[in-house]
């Protein structure tokens, strides 16, 4: 039989004596781990009692929380007794003790458990066990990527999402029936070779992880790969499902059931069957209310896997979504891979009527308004960093410091994001930013632009092809800033990040580097000196020696 414990008596407040003086807004940090074999617990719920204020613990069981003493630390993990910690020692390194789960072979009961009903339960009695109410819900989002074993990009940032009708009705997609918004936001460049394919940041599908709040409505015959909206509710057909015994959560008894997508594979008219998206997961689902409190699954196809795993915590009587974890890993068109990593973390809730806001999924404008604030993030709490940050400090930055990348980001994109207004003023700023870091290969054109036309279709496939390495710049001495939009669009210049100023006829810059007519080419090596002041067209194969001879260059 499994172990039983007393109920937790978590109303008592416990104070942790962090300083001498009350009050005082500071960082704990600590660690999660098993009482008996010390292996650290990810992704641990971490609670300020008497609060909706909370966080999670990391990969290595690691957590930071922005507390006000007195406070006291509720911390909870499925398959371990609950505890509350009242003391500074307790904090630096908590132990938990396991529970002994019971397994479907050994649960002795009246009738054997059906998990098919167990699963259809759990659905309906969404709105008994989750808030059908208006509120807010305050998140922290992390996102990278890496190429093969180098990390390309960062995001990091603070998200509030009202729930209008909160979990009274299911969603399909992220936004439909909520509000959202960035308020603190901090990046790195995307030096990813899937850099233009990325969304600026991927709230959306991180938020769509939660199965509780989004459903597919319509059934499908196939289970797409790329969606992260659930179709377990709709389809359950599909699946197959299997009881796999009881654990515990919180004090309470929760059932563990598993599920594979069954509608694998298709016939094809050669008499083949082509292998499609498979699934198979877990879900964690409580013995007496019907409340799914954990979901994790893998979705593969071919070499492409993703990754999902949601936790659910409760907080006065309801059940909120605490962590949401995406991550795949993809195979890209030169036999390398692409990976990603998205968390979302719960840190606060509130469901005062005057939270309420209006908010969208930002796009790249409304991010590049957000100013970033050094000092928030330090004094607030994020999922605590692993050591994989000094590999992202490596790859991103050539060890310069996250804090100077993130700034250095934000000037760059607001630099390039209206290259018709002050486009001399950025394009100085931009070869001075680039010494040391950049190759550029500049571009002067005006708007007879009929006879080199196809130099700039060149002109884009190089810079497909150097990305990352080699800079291009398109100078424009039009002097009619909506002609040079309508050029801009037609001739689709701004594809691929490619940078765009309109510095007109009067410019010194032509001037400066001896350009006489249009098309001009100029290649200016890293250390902002000029290589050639007549530099090849994109379309002659010898500009190619050129690049590269330049980028061996240090």
């Amino acid at each position: 039989m499994m172990n039983r414990t007393k109920p937790l008596i978590w109303r008592l407040i416990f104070f942790l004596t962090l300083s001498s003086t009350a009050f005082c807004q500071q960082l704990v940090e600590g660690t999660i781990v098993d009482a008996e074999t010390g292996k650290p617990l990810p992704f641990s719920s971490i609670g300020i009692v008497g609060t909706s204020k909370g966080t999670s613990s990391n990969l290595q069981g690691q957590f930071s929380i922005s507390v006000t003493e007195p406070v006291s630390l509720m911390v909870t993990c499925i398959g371990y007794e609950s505890r509350i910690v009242n003391s500074l020692e307790g904090v630096a390194l908590i132990k938990l003790k396991p529970m002994v789960t019971q397994l479907d072979a050994i649960v002795i009961s009246v009738k054997p458990i059906n998990a098919n009903k167990i699963i259809r339960k759990a659905f309906a009695n969404i709105t008994e066990n989750y808030n059908g109410e208006p509120f807010l819900q305050k998140f922290f989002y992390r996102h990278y990527c890496k190429d093969d074993d180098t990390y390309g990009r960062l995001i990091e940032a603070y998200v509030d999402v009202w729930k209008n009708k909160g979990y009274r009705s299911l969603q399909k997609s992220a936004g439909e029936k909520e509000q959202i918004r960035v308020t603190q936001l901090r990046r790195s460049f995307d030096k990813t070779e899937m850099a233009q394919g990325h969304e600026h940041i991927s709230l959306g599908n991180i938020l769509e992880t939660d199965l509780v709040a989004y459903q597919a409505t319509e059934k499908s015959d196939h289970l797409p790969f790329y969606a992260n909206v659930s179709n377990l509710k709709i389809d359950a057909d599909s699946y197959s499902f299997a009881f796999k015994g009881i654990t515990s959560y919180d004090g309470q008894e929760v059932y563990e059931i598993a599920y594979s997508y069954t509608k694998d594979s298709v016939l094809m008219t050669s008499g083949n069957h082509q292998l499609l998206t498979q699934a198979r997961g877990t879900l964690f689902i409580t013995t007496d209310t019907y409340a799914i409190i954990k979901r994790e699954e893998v979705k593969s196809q071919r070499k492409n896997t993703i990754r999902t795993s949601t936790y659910y915590r409760k907080y006065a009587d309801q059940y909120y979504p605490y962590h949401f974890i995406l991550e795949g890993i993809n195979g890209t068109s030169n036999n390398g891979t692409h990976a990603f990593h998205i968390e979302l973390m719960s840190v606060e809730i509130r469901n005062r009527a005057e939270e309420k806001f209006t908010g969208r999924l930002p796009g790249r404008d409304d991010l590049l308004n957000i100013p970033y604030d050094s000092n928030f993030w330090t004094s607030n709490t994020i999922l605590k960093t692993t050591p994989l940050e000094d590999n992202i400090i490596r790859d991103l930055g050539g060890g310069t410091s996250l804090n100077s990348q993130f700034y250095r980001y934000h000037k760059y994109e607001m630099n390039v994001r209206d290259g018709g207004k002050n486009g001399e003023e950025k394009f100085n700023w931009l070869k001075e930013d680039s010494k040391g870091n950049r190759v550029l290969y500049l571009i002067f054109w005006s708007g007879n632009i009929l006879s080199y036309r196809l130099e700039f279709e060149h002109a884009k496939r190089l810079h497909q092809q150097y990305r990352n390495k080699i800079t291009f710049v398109f100078l424009s001495l039009e002097d009619d800033e909506h002609l040079w939009q309508q050029l801009v669009q037609k001739l689709n210049l701004s594809s691929n990040g490619i940078i765009n100023y309109r510095i007109g006829s009067n410019s010194s810059i032509p001037k400066s580097f001896q350009v006489n007519e249009t098309p001009a080419f100029i290649l200016l090596a890293r250390n902002g000196e000029v290589f050639d002041l007549h530099a090849k067209r994109p379309g002659d194969p010898l500009l190619l020696p050129d690049f590269n001879f330049l980028l061996e260059q240090k």
